[in-house]
């Protein structure tokens, strides 16, 4: 069995990375995907559910566009999943790329 040239080898110098050129790549894309964005988004989740209602809810998470807010109670989970997500996500996607809003009760 023949070796295996590695990819996008030269034959002059090893195609290999090492950790210190990996690491910031790797840093930088992991606050992209943690910081801002989600901040203001469960900012203006509060703004958006009006400051009768938003202390009732909390955003938990956002993953894949998707944001998962918690809820006190199956009455107000039964309010805004059938009645008001449509509005609550038609507002957020106006300023941010947002897929679908999934309720929890907890």
């Amino acid at each position: 069995m023949g070796r295996r040239t590695p990819r996008n080898y030269s034959g002059t110098k090893n195609p290999a990375k090492s950790i210190s050129e990996l690491l910031p790549i790797f840093a930088l894309e992991l606050a992209k995907k943690t910081r801002a964005p989600r901040d203001e988004i469960f900012k203006a989740w509060k703004e958006l559910l009006g400051e009768k209602m938003a202390p009732f809810t909390s955003p938990v998470s956002l993953e894949d566009d998707v944001l998962t807010v918690k809820v006190k109670s199956s009455t107000l989970y039964s309010l805004l999943a059938v009645h008001e997500k449509r509005r609550l996500l038609a507002g957020l996607q106006k300023k941010f790329s947002i897929r679908d809003i999934v309720f929890r009760i907890g």
